[in-house]
């Protein structure tokens, strides 16, 4: 499915609508959780996920995991973000690397064991935005991390984010 031009308007001020809108925080704060709230698919979800900062917290990555929204495409995209090669070698005793470690594991459970229900979107972790999360590793590091979640997920392709999309007064109500 295409997104609507909504949709991506909305996936873009979410990415970026702070650096335009004068909002006290609060405000702003209130208007973000509307128009996430208001993400209304699979796809738009992706789009979301894929055009974040990739160093999100893990606390906001599992906000997409547990989203009923969450594709299986999705879901394959925040793993390898979190540098699954890395946390298949030493358990982290603590700190920020546990978070990403325990955040790794439990999307490969969930993954392997079709938690997802949606596989629309798909992602292909050699072949994202010019980036291949397969190289820099030995054959071996990468034998570490489960062949499902080496191969690329079924479904669609969908389309980043382009300048248009940032124009907020044109095809955009906020919520």
């Amino acid at each position: 499915m295409a997104l609507s031009v909504q949709q991506r308007k909305r996936v873009a001020w979410l990415i970026d609508g702070h650096l335009s809108d004068d909002y006290d925080e609060s405000t702003f704060a209130a208007r973000w959780e509307r128009e996430f709230a208001s993400l209304s698919s699979p796809e738009e979800m992706y789009l979301f996920t894929s055009e974040s900062h990739p160093a999100q917290e893990p606390v906001e990555w599992q906000r997409v995991l547990d989203s009923p929204l969450c594709d299986m495409g999705t879901a394959l995209l925040i793993f390898w973000r979190n540098s699954p090669v890395y946390y298949y070698w030493d358990e982290p005793t603590g700190g920020w690397d546990r978070e990403r470690y325990d955040l790794v594991r439990e999307i490969e459970r969930w993954y392997t064991s079709g938690w997802y229900q949606s596989a629309v979107v798909r992602f292909d972790p050699a072949a994202f935005k010019r980036l291949n999360f397969l190289t820099g590793h030995s054959a071996a590091e990468l034998e570490r991390v489960p062949a499902l979640m080496r191969r690329p997920s079924t479904g669609e392709s969908v389309l980043p984010l382009v300048a248009g999309d940032f124009e907020w007064g044109e095809g955009f109500e906020p919520r």
